[in-house]
């Protein structure tokens, strides 16, 4: 449903003064000698006449018609309203609504948003051919500023006294870069494209997404005082919205950085930092500490692999830290309870009659005062990938939680088995998955791993644990930041002895041989092994 005026193949050319409604620079000039109002929809032929109403479409019957005026309270004057084709009416639905007059590729009007004071809006006519609120008005030029709605970029304009490129996108934030892609070739006539959305979340992930879209190298993203332009235009901020525009920041892909950007990060101290240290001596100062990442424990049947991640894990949560831990060949019962045997210092998971309902209870408030638990999953069935991935984000962003700790990831793998058929993929998938969502929380990962059986020796007879032999897959090793083995000596596999050894160390590249162990049965302890000399 096309309004107004016939198809020109005519190209416009410049911009004048309006004599019907005063517009400074509404009135296009077109190759072929006639002219268009854009503001009151005048048009003169080549020779002067005016065209009749007989020349003109018939408007569309769904479009309304308005009034320029001032928008008081949003600072707007009516000369910046008539520059956009911006109108009001008393009288839609029984109501004052705002008229915000959108056209086509040729200019044409061919639809209207319209808003009442609640900002619900509605768009009358063809919103299909809808372009870039305020679009018609340019031609190309060094910078041209984006906003999220009309009202701010009548704003932004406004500040600059209406003579530089300002548009809207048609339908705000979220169908944004469909609109952009729709005028890419007419973006594409301007050197900078800066995007002022609003300063919400919702409106700086748009800006994200629209970049994504726009011509490389061209796209910058403006930073505000307040959540969008026209509370600047309202609070007398008008400097701050030229400041965003000369002052924003072209944008990146993630991933990208300069040696600037890095070594202004060195500069201010933002260098990666041990967070919490490991309760082993050795390997605390073979890794300089824990740090966020993936930290895999390997180890081969029987070796104490969940006893070795509780100890770290208690020795966090004393230190004050927030753990969560995903245990998945456990009842969360069995977990708490070992916990509760560090405290106490005794074996109450082989037998809990060695201490009191009294001894047991001090020793749980003792462990975990107000605001100090520890986060732990709860088994179910079948444990999905997306289940405990799930997990996983609830523990850090609704609890706070900072290391986790995940044992095995074998029973991920088997609880995806029938989706892929081919074991090892498997693995590549949930590592991938697993090493995204560790830079994306920012946290530090413990993940435990089953190892190969080794062709020779095998590990519960004290064979030598390699960082090869991880099961399944390579991308264990390769995702992994640490990698701690945990074995059996070599001459004397029945001791309860165990050595632990760094398989990987990306912070520092140290690995080899760290602390012995001595596990203690009656209290179910692993703890350093100070009289062995073996290192």
């Amino acid at each position: 449903m096309e309004t107004n005026l016939e198809p020109s193949d005519a190209t416009k050319l410049h911009h004048l003064p309006c004599e019907a409604c005063g517009s400074k620079d509404n009135n296009a000039v077109y190759t072929d000698g006639h002219t268009f109002c854009f503001g009151c929809q005048a048009w003169q032929q080549g020779d002067g006449s005016e065209v009749t109403q007989q020349q003109h479409k018939k408007r569309n019957v769904d479009l309304i018609d308005g009034y320029y005026t001032t928008l008081t309270k949003r600072g707007i004057t009516e000369e910046t309203c008539r520059k956009f084709d911006y109108q009001v009416t008393n009288d839609y639905k029984g109501r004052p609504h705002q008229i915000a007059n959108y056209r086509d590729e040729d200019g044409v009007v061919c639809a209207q948003k319209v808003r009442d004071s609640s900002k619900n809006f509605s768009i009358l006519g063809n919103a299909k051919k809808m372009t870039l609120f305020g679009q018609h008005l340019w031609n190309g030029g060094r910078k041209l500023v984006i906003t999220e709605g009309e009202i701010d970029a009548m704003s932004v304009s406004q500040i600059q006294g209406n003579k530089w490129p300002t548009v809207s996108l048609c339908q705000g934030a979220t169908s944004g870069k469909k609109a952009l892609i729709a005028a890419w070739d007419w973006l594409d006539q301007f050197e900078e494209i800066i995007l002022m959305f609003d300063q919400d979340e919702v409106g700086q992930k748009a800006a994200i997404e629209c970049a994504q879209s726009l011509p490389i190298g061209k796209v910058k993203i403006a930073k505000l005082t307040h959540k969008d332009a026209n509370e600047c235009l309202q609070k007398g901020e008008g400097k701050a919205i030229i400041d965003a525009i000369w002052q924003s920041k072209i944008w990146r892909p993630d991933g990208i950085v300069s040696t600037a950007d890095v070594f202004k990060s060195i500069m201010n101290g933002d260098e990666e930092e041990s967070t919490a240290d490991y309760p082993y001596p050795k390997i605390n100062e073979m890794t300089c500490g824990i740090r966020n990442g993936l930290v895999t424990i390997c180890a081969g049947t029987g070796a104490g692999k969940s006893t070795f991640i509780k100890e770290i894990a208690y020795h966090l949560h004393a230190q004050g830290h927030k753990i969560g831990m995903v245990m998945l060949e456990e009842h969360e019962k069995v977990t708490l309870r070992s916990l509760i045997s560090i405290k106490l210092n005794k074996n109450i998971v082989k037998d809990t009659s060695i201490v009191t309902d009294e001894e047991f209870s001090k020793a749980y408030v003792d462990i975990f005062p107000d605001d100090n638990e520890i986060q732990m999953y709860q088994l179910s069935g079948v444990n999905t990938v997306d289940e405990v991935i799930n997990n996983i984000q609830y523990m850090v962003k609704g609890m706070g939680c900072k290391y986790i700790f995940l044992d095995p990831i074998s029973v991920l793998v088997a609880g995806a088995t029938g989706q892929v058929a081919d074991e090892r993929r498997l693995i590549d998938s949930i590592m991938v998955t697993l090493s995204s969502l560790v830079r994306e929380l920012d946290i530090c990962l413990f993940l435990v791993s089953h190892l190969s059986r080794p062709q020779g020796k095998g590990h519960e007879d004290g064979g030598r644990v390699r960082i090869s032999e991880l099961r399944g897959s390579s991308s264990i090793a390769m995702l992994s930041d640490f990698c701690i083995g945990l074995q059996k000596l070599d001459d004397d596999p029945h001791a309860d002895i165990r050595e632990i050894v760094l398989l990987k160390n990306r912070f520092t590249g140290e690995t080899g041989m760290a602390d012995t162990l001595q596990y203690n049965r009656a209290t179910n302890r692993l703890l350093v092994d100070d009289s062995n000399e073996r290192f």
